[in-house]
């Protein structure tokens, strides 16, 4: 079976039906998962998951493996070397085939209010405020103790933006990642999962059709396949899927 990428674009991807390659029990791991990385021969996937303090920043990382043929998960001390390279270039800021095409970070700073601000009433106006009338100072006081200050950091690849971090630090290749050379593409999707979406070096993009909570794309090696991890009720499901590009 073969599922037909809905084509947005130039670039011609056609995905062979996903393959289910394990299953994963987040409530058997530490943390929540956070990198996804496989081996060049492809027989071997790294799971990193994280642990995070109050403040959200990781405070502590756990390794798995994954084997493709025994379909068991492993703990181990350390990430291997291996995932480390395929990391490097995964997430990094350019593509590995074309360094002009590439990310950029837009930062801005957004206030968000539970609810809307009160007028003010006499007390804007600069007189004594009458509670029975407009708002009173405790009024005005609680909306400014209700008032949060996000701050945004979005990246952007040809106008186009991949994710989105507020009043959290950036992990880069935790939603995305570049194929190898010389395929000029970037896999993506939402943070929060959602469907693949496939960008060319040109700014156009196709959606895969086979995923549709999809977290962690990575892309093989030898760029003819892609991986991801999509949510099955309370655990999760690791796939691949050949691709042909065109």
């Amino acid at each position: 079976m073969t599922l037909l990428l809905t084509a947005l674009a130039a670039v011609h991807i056609s995905m062979a039906a996903p393959q289910p390659v394990a299953e994963i029990d987040t409530g058997k791991l530490k943390g929540e998962l956070a990198r996804l990385a496989w081996s060049d021969d492809g027989s071997e996937f790294y799971i990193q998951t994280v642990e995070r303090d109050r403040t959200g920043s990781p405070k502590a990382a756990h390794h798995y493996l994954v084997s493709t043929a025994s379909k068991g998960v492993k703990d181990v001390d350390q990430e291997p070397a291996w995932a480390a390279k395929y990391w490097q270039w995964k997430s990094g800021q350019a593509s590995p085939a074309a360094a002009s095409f590439k990310i950029s970070v837009d930062e801005r700073t957004e206030i968000k209010r539970a609810a809307s601000a009160p007028t003010g009433g006499d007390l804007a106006r600069g007189g004594t405020p009458d509670p029975t009338a407009g708002s009173t100072l405790s009024d005005v006081a609680q909306a400014a103790d209700t008032a949060q200050t996000l701050h945004v950091f979005a990246l952007k690849v040809r106008n186009e933006t991949i994710g989105e971090w507020v009043n959290a630090a950036v992990s880069p290749g935790t939603n995305f990642s570049w194929a190898p050379a010389p395929l000029q593409l970037l896999a993506f999707a939402r943070r929060e999962g959602g469907p693949i979406i496939v960008l060319d070096a040109a700014g156009s993009k196709q959606e895969l059709s086979g995923t549709k909570t999809a977290l962690l794309p990575a892309w093989s090696s030898d760029g003819k396949r892609l991986a991801w991890v999509e949510r099955k009720g309370k655990k999760y499901q690791l796939s691949t899927s050949e691709l042909t590009v065109q």
